[in-house]
């Protein structure tokens, strides 16, 4: 992975299962005049990683890093670890069954 990939990576990364399109990427790792001469130059960078395997693309042509499906987290596993989200958690209760 060249610096680029690199980069786009790291920003993909805390985005988690959300997409996320080819001008933002662009428009957020365009340092200097890069962005403003070319709106889409991460275009074929994600192009090449997407065919190298590291991200996956839907069909509006946005990205996010390949394998972040959400899953849900069961709720003692959730309290187990202090870094879960309760949000992404469900309760069952035996009356709901």
């Amino acid at each position: 992975m060249n610096a680029e990939e690199t980069e786009i990576l790291e920003f993909l990364k805390p985005r988690g299962a959300n997409y996320v399109s080819v001008g933002e990427i662009s428009k957020a790792l365009g340092h200097g005049h890069r962005f403003q001469k070319d709106r889409f130059w991460a275009r074929p960078v994600l192009r090449r990683m997407e065919i190298d395997g590291h991200v996956e693309s839907n069909p509006y042509g946005e990205y996010r890093v390949k394998g972040n499906e959400h899953h849900a987290i069961d709720f003692r596993e959730a309290l187990r670890n202090p870094d879960a989200s309760l949000g992404d958690t469900t309760i069952i209760r035996i009356e709901d069954v």
